[in-house]
């Protein structure tokens, strides 16, 4: 398992437990947009966690679940960056 990976399962619990603060959510937001083409590639390449046909997968949960955080305290700008974000996951998905 490999540091970014490790840095996901950890906004996963900071977001599913409800108990974040404003900069947990940007810190977490400025991680996931900076993800690049090709870990995206390895993610979907890779099966960390086995519930998941992959790690992309759970990148998308990621993403959707910090997307309802956002719409929450209504910073719709950001949810835009993360819908472009999730529609490049399902693109590479669909690649293969």
């Amino acid at each position: 398992m490999y540091p970014a990976y490790n840095f996901l399962l950890k906004a996963t619990r900071i977001l599913q437990v409800d108990n974040y603060h404003d900069n947990d959510l940007e810190m977490i937001y400025n991680y996931v947009i900076s993800i690049d083409y090709e870990t995206l590639i390895d993610y979907n390449n890779n099966r960390t966690i086995l519930i998941y046909d992959n790690d992309l997968e759970f990148y998308i949960e990621i993403i959707d679940v910090l997307t309802q955080a956002l719409i929450d305290i209504e910073d719709y700008e950001k949810c835009q960056v993360l819908k472009y974000k999730k529609e490049e996951c399902l693109t590479i998905m669909n690649k293969i």
